[in-house]
């Protein structure tokens, strides 16, 4: 089950993010949340994932340039993949 649609934009006036599961990825849309509500959403899920998962993709409506060497620093590196228009969006990955 996806929820949202990857293409949904987001909420008027949402204070939270979006989490779901969808092809075995754990996914959130922080898309339209003022920083730094984004990278604090973002590691927050990264940290409390359960042991085995180690990819999560990231829905975001700018570069999160502050996000990248706070994944590092947990063993995580970051990929941009293909996204809606307008929307960044990352394939968050644990480093081997």
């Amino acid at each position: 089950m996806s929820y949202p649609p990857p293409n949904a934009p987001a909420p008027g006036g949402r204070t939270a993010p979006l989490q779901w599961q969808d092809g075995g990825r754990a996914h959130i849309d922080v898309r339209g949340l003022p920083a730094p509500q984004p990278l604090v959403a973002i590691l927050r899920l990264v940290r409390a994932l359960p042991e085995g998962t180690s990819a999560v993709v990231v829905h975001h409506d700018r570069d999160p340039m502050l996000l990248y060497p706070e994944l590092a620093e947990l063993g995580w590196g970051a990929t941009r993949i293909e996204g809606d228009p307008g929307e960044v969006r990352l394939l968050l990955e644990v480093l081997s």
